[in-house]
C-alpha cells in the first residue's frame, strides 16, 4: 500500500511539474512575441534561461557564444533579459553614439509599483528635464559649500557624542558594536539637519 501511494505521489509531482514548465514556457514565448525584436541569442530553458551557458569565466563563454550569434546577442539570465556586447566596434557604438539612450538604470517592478521611477532621483534618466532640475538643486541648495559649512558644528557635535559613548563603553568594559554606533551617529546627523531632533539612541 505504501508503494502504491508513493508511486501516486511521484506521478502527481511529475504532472504538476510538467504543467508548470509548460505554462512557464508558453508565457515566456508570449511575452517575447509582445516585446520589441531583440538581438539573436541561444535557446532558453524555462526558469533559468541561459544561465547554464555562463561558466566560471563569463568572458570566455560570451566570446564563444558571439562566434555563433554575433557581436550583439541577447541572453536571459533568470528573469532578466540582457544584451551582451562582445566586440570593440559594437561597444564603441553603444558607449559613444547611443550612450544617452542606453544609460538608463534597470527599473524593477517593486520600484514601478508606487511610481518611484518617475520621481526618485536614483531611477530618473540622466537626460530627462526632471533629473537635470533636481541635480541643479543638489548642487546649489543641498551640497553647496555654504550648506556644508553651515552644518559643520552639528556634525562635529554628533561625532564628539560618538567618541564619548565609545570612551564610556570602554571604561565600563562593555563590548561595542561599531557599525550600529556609526549608523546611529549618521542617523542623528541627518535627522538634526532635517527635523532638529535625534531619531537614534546609543542605548
Amino acid at each position: 500500500m505504501d508503494i502504491i501511494s508513493g508511486q501516486s505521489m511521484f506521478l502527481l509531482f511529475c504532472f504538476v511539474l510538467s504543467c508548470f514548465l509548460f505554462f512557464t514556457t508558453a508565457r515566456s514565448r508570449r511575452s517575447l512575441s509582445q516585446v520589441s525584436i531583440s538581438p539573436p541569442g541561444p535557446p532558453r530553458l524555462p526558469i533559468i534561461g541561459n544561465i547554464h551557458l555562463v561558466g566560471k569565466n563569463p568572458h570566455h563563454s560570451f566570446t564563444n557564444l558571439s562566434k555563433t550569434y554575433g557581436p550583439v546577442m541577447s541572453l536571459k539570465l533568470g528573469c532578466l533579459n540582457s544584451v551582451v556586447i562582445a566586440s570593440r566596434d559594437a561597444a564603441r557604438e553603444v558607449l559613444r553614439t547611443h550612450d544617452l539612450l542606453l544609460s538608463a538604470r534597470y527599473i524593477s517592478e517593486a520600484t514601478r509599483s508606487n511610481n518611484h521611477h518617475e520621481f526618485s532621483v536614483g531611477w530618473l534618466h540622466p537626460s530627462s528635464p526632471r533629473f537635470r532640475m533636481l541635480r541643479r538643486l543638489w548642487v546649489t541648495q543641498l551640497f553647496s559649500p555654504q550648506r556644508i559649512e553651515a552644518t559643520k558644528s552639528l556634525r562635529m557635535k554628533k561625532v564628539q557624542e560618538l567618541v564619548n559613548y565609545m570612551s564610556e563603553s570602554s571604561e565600563r568594559g562593555e563590548a561595542l558594536d561599531i557599525s550600529r554606533a556609526s549608523f546611529v551617529t549618521s542617523l542623528n546627523i541627518i535627522s538634526n539637519i532635517l527635523f532638529s531632533v535625534d531619531l537614534g539612541s546609543y542605548a
